[in-house]
């Protein structure tokens, strides 16, 4: 008998305590934040740049030891086009190249003071590869590869007396150099697949060689440096 009522209070007891638990709220799941999806910079993209060139034109004629030559500057803007590609481990190496028109110049007196001795940089262009490192929407990078410009060096009368050998008082010539490029550039992604980005670049075209006025020639070197900020937009389709 006292193992029955023992039985029945157990039973009891334990109807009570389900009872009870049910009854009690259910604990929401713990909320666990979607994983964050750091900026990409691989793709193909296109953009524009503008910004300031300063240099140093020389305009010695052959034969002689004088540097007429001075410092160009002027404005530029232009376009780029380029690829990156982002590794695993946030480095990041790409390919870009950009052609901008510029007004950079540099006048001179030239040792015959009725003339003026002249360089205009006219446009301006580079083909690079970049290697830099990401921090999430930061890219800093080092950049270099092969420049080149047009560039018109001429010599002016300053009375307008036509001059040989164009028979007008401005006579030069207008050339393609070739040259090297260096520097470096921090670009930062702010939004989706928009970008902006400011660099530094410094561009050597060596001494190439021109006919002015009276058939004679100077050699005109070329030394650039280029600031400029740009804007970018990458595709995805790679």
């Amino acid at each position: 008998m006292r193992r029955l009522v023992v039985g029945v209070l157990g039973a009891a007891l334990l109807g009570a305590v389900t009872a009870q638990a049910a009854d009690m709220p259910v604990k929401a799941p713990v909320y666990k934040a979607p994983p964050i999806k750091l900026y990409n910079w691989t793709g193909l993209y296109v953009g524009i740049n503008g910004g300031g060139l300063w240099g140093k034109s020389s305009f010695t004629y052959v034969g002689t030891a004088t540097d007429v030559g001075g410092n160009n500057s002027g404005g530029l803007i232009g376009g780029t086009l380029g690829y990156n590609y982002q590794f695993p481990s946030n480095w990041v190496i790409g390919l870009e190249a950009d052609w901008d028109w510029t007004s950079a110049q540099a006048s001179n007196p030239c040792p015959n003071p009725a003339f003026n001795c002249n360089s205009k940089v006219q446009s301006i262009g580079t083909l690079r590869g970049r290697l830099g490192y990401a921090w999430d929407q930061w890219f800093l990078y080092g950049t270099g590869g092969f420049a080149w410009e047009n560039v018109k060096v001429e010599t002016v009368n300053l009375a307008g007396v036509a001059t040989p050998t164009s028979g007008t008082p401005t006579n030069g010539e207008t050339k393609w150099q070739a040259g090297w490029t260096v520097g470096v550039g921090l670009e930062y992604g702010f939004w989706t697949n928009w970008s902006v980005k400011v660099e530094y670049l410094y561009a050597d075209f060596g001494t190439h060689r021109y006919t002015v006025d009276n058939s004679l020639q100077v050699d005109s070197r070329q030394r650039e440096n280029i600031v400029r900020a740009g804007v970018n937009y990458r595709f995805n389709w790679f």
